[in-house]
């Protein structure tokens, strides 16, 4: 399972919990490519919020996020007083939550192909192409006829 298929799996299960949200599967995925699983790791709600995830969440956002996920067994905290919280991902409890079946037909895990994103794929390549080379996209120049007057 890649990054995008963990984070999908985590969003869906997350979801069925009566509070879960979008922000809790987002800590938790970070969590986990921090390698908090492995060993403790120290970090701001902060620095989480506006370095790690771009702005995506707000501090208070990850501060409740933070606290769903203990509740639920799947992280634990040691907080020290304005400073840096030290966090811990239970792999077990993350796996027995990944253990749980899903349906294959929901968004983000099910394998349809859609045909006007291969259309988007092909104009944002032909854009970053135009981008790379530093020229501007060029219209596409359709002869006019002449007047004679």
């Amino acid at each position: 399972m890649d990054s995008k298929a963990l984070f999908n799996e985590l969003i869906h299960r997350l979801s069925k919990y009566e509070d879960g949200k979008y922000s809790d599967a987002m800590l938790l995925h970070y969590l986990l490519r921090q390698g908090a699983d492995d060993a403790e790791f120290k970090t701001t709600a902060v620095k989480v919020a506006f370095d790690a995830l771009a702005g995506c969440l707000n501090r208070r956002d990850v501060q409740r996020s933070t606290e769903r996920l203990s509740q639920l067994g799947l992280i634990s905290t040691r907080v020290h007083a304005n400073t840096r919280t030290h966090f811990t991902v239970n792999r077990e409890a993350v796996l027995a939550l990944l253990a749980k079946p899903l349906p294959r037909n929901l968004p983000g895990i099910d394998e349809r192909h859609f045909p006007f994103l291969d259309e988007w794929k092909a104009a944002q390549t032909t854009a970053g192409s135009a981008d790379a080379a530093n020229e501007p996209i060029k219209p596409e120049i359709v002869p006019q006829p002449v007047q004679h007057t």
